[in-house]
């Protein structure tokens, strides 16, 4: 019997995350948030920029987290009650497989 995998992720109720929205979204979170939302590498780095992982995202991966600690490093508490609000909640999703495991996110297939 193989163990069931889970990661953390924030996305909407059709399995879209944060990052890779349309401009129409991700224009809308840098009003919300600020411009330099998806701009801020020093702890959220594009997975070829992670230590760990070292390589951009293959067709049908998604980025996530292994656990609650990387997710609140990754955004805040007050990010996360927004996102939440408009409907990108962070919640514990099933995965099939786990990719890869960075400093500050995984990759996984559904």
């Amino acid at each position: 019997m193989t163990k069931e995998k889970y990661i953390y992720r924030c996305e909407n109720a059709l399995g879209k995350g944060v990052y890779k929205g349309t401009t129409l979204q991700q224009k809308a979170f840098e009003q919300i948030f600020g411009e330099d939302f998806y701009e801020q590498e020093e702890w959220r780095p594009i997975p070829v920029r992670d230590n760990k992982i070292k390589r951009h995202s293959n067709i049908g991966e998604i980025c996530g987290f292994k656990d609650l600690r990387q997710a609140f490093k990754w955004f805040t508490k007050k990010e996360l009650k927004m996102l939440k609000r408009l409907g990108f909640p962070l919640k514990k999703i099933k995965v099939s497989k786990i990719t890869a495991v960075g400093e500050t996110q995984v990759l996984a297939i559904r």
